[in-house]
């Protein structure tokens, strides 16, 4: 592929290409990282809680994904040692990542940054918690820990990392102008793992009798203008897992799997760390792990290494409405995704003078061939420039394992299974057919992270099952098409096509001030709780805008319009509302704002436990994109769908009211 001068570009999708290695990049960005994993704790035995399987492997994994990715010089493992180390990057594993030399090893990368630098720590394993009785800063009144390796020594040496001895080295590197990014694939929800989850908890109990280190730091000096940003696997409360399927060990970080495909995303390796997580949020929810809701806290419309997002930009040829692209699937592009065109790459860069939009309409490995969404004001000339602003998301086929025993049951589900045209059978898939508990024939459908989306199908050699499974697979397959045609947003909201403010919280907010996530950047709402969904249309031109809610066991209900309005397009800067609404359980939910230039039949996308969808309701192209899924395949004949948007917003509804 080529690429505009300063913005070169790993190869992407790894797996749809050669077996040659994607070479690095080069990058001007000055990145520097501590990696730590730890499989292996040295107390686990004593403590009471089991090692892992996968944290090394997900600290490696992500730090050849930064070299490929950022063009990053990591350092290279040496065989049977558990450290290494270079000018650029420390990795911990195992034996070697104790308290003592993880502390030391940031220590000495702030002490060794200058304003500007990156300073990227990455950690996996085990998390915990402490009760706090003194700073009061989780509504839990609980703050988190990370377990290196020698924590929880029976004779109650320091061990664990406290999050305020991490806050005093972050404070200290920002003050120093050092952007300093942390990413933990860990928890401190202090639960063991949820029965029939097919991963494993990344959480010990909680600490107790612990003194908190003395706070002797003085204040931090320096010329400021560092930012931070955390990551992490999940929130307050929830488990963050590993199950199989890892690259390098016997099991890999759902969490970790998630970021670094994020990453491998077109434009997002200059993506806001805001863009990130909410992809990220989705894939984890996607791999089955609807209970893993992971946060983020701090400069999320920073980039990694920069303040702000930079441009993804390909160049390509004109000739009347078509142009060409020197990119294809090789580089991320997908059929459906919509660019910007400019004459030259200043004015991309600038967002002026923009010359048309078009879409994908065709694509081979190395071109993509676009679409002209309206006549441009004028000819355009040979050579254009062009930024990808709404990036579509193909449908895959829904990944299904079957974990029944050998036998007569097993051998008809096997049979089921390779009937449904939509479905992949696959050991490592993100939904499972399992064994009532209790019984030697019903049949389960549980997802990744052990929640059961059906109690029973039945016995898998009733002639009625290969239905039953079909309809109830088919619930998973709708949601993953209707979470498809979400839409990445412009670098910068204000020139978007159609920006769109969107706010889930309970009622009595103004429409015009939505009130602020909590910690970990998810909005929190008590099941007890009515709630209020506010859209508004921050564009200049009026749109039709309509949301969709998605609860935990792949419901689909139409939000808005309310129940027996008519479309009406929204003025700009105008809000639209629905109060006095309910959650029927506790859990994660997604909701799904489509706002487009024409009315959909938005009615026809929703379903409950069996629902169908009227077929003879879908008539417009995007209306066809979402509904081909009911039949178990994708309308792969469309491709331009009108001018429209999507965005995805995710709020945890908790058993207990949440309060500030």
């Amino acid at each position: 592929m080529r690429r505009l001068a300063g913005l070169a570009f790993a190869v992407l999708l790894a797996a749809c290409s050669s077996s040659e290695p994607p070479s690095s990049v080069q990058d001007d960005r000055n990145i520097h990282a501590l990696f730590v994993g730890v499989d292996q704790y040295r107390y686990s035995d004593d403590a009471g809680f089991a090692d892992l399987k996968g944290a090394v492997g997900d600290a490696q994994r992500f730090k050849e994904a930064l070299a490929d990715l950022y063009g990053v010089d990591v350092d290279t493992a040496q065989p049977g040692k558990c450290d290494s180390s270079n000018d650029t990057s420390v990795t911990l594993t195992d034996d070697c990542a104790t308290r003592e030399r993880i502390l030391a090893a940031l220590d000495g990368q702030i002490a060794a940054l200058k304003p500007g630098d990156t300073l990227l720590f990455y950690f996996a394993g085990h998390g915990s918690q402490y009760r706090d009785d003194e700073a009061f800063d989780q509504d839990s009144g609980y703050n988190g820990t990370i377990l290196p390796t020698d924590a929880r020594n029976p004779d109650g040496s320091p061990g664990d990392i406290f999050d305020v001895e991490l806050k005093e080295r972050k404070d200290k590197a920002t003050a120093a102008g050092i952007y300093f990014v942390s990413i933990f694939d860990s928890c401190n929800s202090a639960t063991a793992t949820r029965d029939g989850a097919a991963g494993q908890s990344r959480s010990v109990p909680p600490l107790t009798g612990a003194a908190l280190p003395a706070a002797d730091t003085p204040a931090p000096t320096g010329p400021g203008g560092g930012y931070w940003v955390h990551l992490a696997a999940a929130q307050d409360g929830e488990e963050a897992q590993e199950t199989a399927s890892g690259a390098v060990g016997e099991r890999a970080g759902v969490f970790t799997n998630a970021l670094i495909d994020t990453l491998r995303m077109p434009g997002m390796r200059d993506g806001t760390f805001g863009d990130i997580i909410k992809e990220v949020r989705l894939r984890v929810a996607k791999r089955g792990h609807i209970a893993q809701t992971p946060s983020a806290e701090g400069e999320l419309t920073a980039a990694m290494g920069s303040r702000s997002r930079s441009p993804m930009l390909f160049e390509g040829s004109a000739s009347g409405e078509t142009v060409t692209l020197n990119g294809g699937a090789l580089s991320g592009i997908t059929s459906g995704s919509r660019f910007a065109l400019y004459a030259n790459q200043a004015d991309a860069v600038a967002g002026r003078a923009r010359l048309a939009t078009a879409t994908v309409v065709g694509l081979d490995d190395g071109a993509a061939e676009l679409k002209l969404d309206a006549p441009a004001a004028s000819t355009l000339p040979d050579s254009v420039v062009a930024e990808e602003i709404a990036h579509f998301f193909p449908a895959d086929l829904i990944e299904v394992s079957n974990g029944l025993p050998a036998g007569p049951e097993r051998d008809a589900a096997d049979a089921a299974l390779a009937g449904i045209q939509f479905v992949r059978a696959t050991p490592d898939g993100a939904t499972h057919l399992v064994l009532v508990e209790g019984s030697s024939t019903q049949v389960a459908l549980r997802a990744d992270d052990g929640t059961l989306l059906t109690d029973t199908l039945g016995e898998a050699t009733d002639p009625a099952f290969g239905e039953r499974l079909a309809a109830e697979l088919q619930k998973v397959a709708r949601v993953a098409q209707l979470l498809s045609i979400r839409t990445t947003g412009e670098r910068d909201g204000s020139r978007a096509q159609m920006p769109v403010d969107v706010c889930i919280d309970a009622d009595g907010y103004r429409a015009t001030s939505c009130p602020p996530p909590q910690a970990g950047g998810v909005r929190r709402i008590g099941l007890d709780k009515t709630i209020t969904a506010t859209v508004i249309n921050r564009g200049t031109k009026p749109i039709y805008l309509y949301l969709l809610a998605i609860d935990p066991r792949n419901a689909v209900d139409l939000i808005l319009p309310k129940p027996g309005e008519f479309d009406q397009m929204l003025q700009p800067n105008q809000p639209y509302r629905r109060s006095q609404m309910a959650f029927d359980a506790a859990g994660p939910y997604r909701f799904l704002t489509i706002a487009t230039d024409r009315p959909i039949r938005a009615e026809a996308f929703q379903q409950s436990g069996n629902g169908a969808r009227d077929l003879a309701a879908c008539v417009s192209p995007l209306e066809r994109l979402l509904c081909s899924s009911s039949q178990g395949a994708r309308d792969t004949g469309v491709t331009a769908v009108g001018d429209w948007s999507a965005q995805v917003t995710t709020a945890l509804v908790t058993e207990k009211g949440f309060s500030e």
